[in-house]
């Protein structure tokens, strides 16, 4: 499918590009991003060019797996990024990580709402897809910081248990979520305080 451009009052979200490659390399040294994701270990630069052209382009041209680079209004450095991955029938599962320096300036937050929003429109179009009911999410037991923009996003807290996701064939205990049209835009409640504690 075509790369979808979202804008927010303050971001550009946008595919990542090649330009974008030294930026996520540098980023994904960070112990917390290497520590709380699925990126590999240690991570050199052709991880970087790799995941721009076995994850993003393939994701984009199959419309399964849709992941954006998120910018600032007007400028073209990479922050981080979001993904949706289709999940099942109805359901997408989000991801999202942002580089050390823009950090706690509530950009995050603000690029969840903006894809949150267009899944909800059901302009997403997969074959076997009943419709776009939900967005699921789920992080490391620890990762507060993904808690807390899940929290502040209106995603609803349903518990923890065994990861859906493979981290080097480890299936780690996680919190998990869900996020509906009407949850938005956020805060929600019902979140225990350890999910959230930094």
């Amino acid at each position: 499918m075509d790369v979808v451009r979202l804008e927010t009052d303050r971001l550009i979200l946008d595919a990542p590009t090649e330009r974008d490659i030294p930026f996520v390399y540098a980023y994904c040294q960070d112990p917390l991003i290497q520590q709380f994701t699925t990126v590999p270990q240690p991570y050199a630069l052709s991880d970087a060019e790799s995941f721009l052209a076995r994850v993003v382009d393939p994701g984009w041209s199959s419309g399964k797996e849709l992941t954006w680079a998120i910018r600032r209004s007007g400028e073209p450095t990479i922050l981080g990024v979001i993904s949706l991955r289709d999940w099942n029938d109805t359901q997408a599962m989000i991801g999202f990580w942002l580089g050390a320096p823009w950090r706690g300036h509530g950009y995050m937050p603000e690029a969840v709402r903006a894809v949150a929003e267009w899944f909800f429109t059901g302009q997403w179009d997969i074959p076997g897809r009943a419709s776009n009911t939900s967005i699921r999410w789920e992080a490391m037991v620890g990762n507060a910081s993904s808690a807390l923009v899940a929290q502040r996003t209106g995603f609803r807290y349903i518990g923890t248990g065994r990861s859906g996701i493979d981290r080097f064939g480890e299936f780690p205990p996680s919190h998990r979520a869900e996020l509906t049209r009407a949850d938005l835009p956020g805060p929600a409640d019902g979140w225990p305080a350890e999910a959230l504690v930094r």
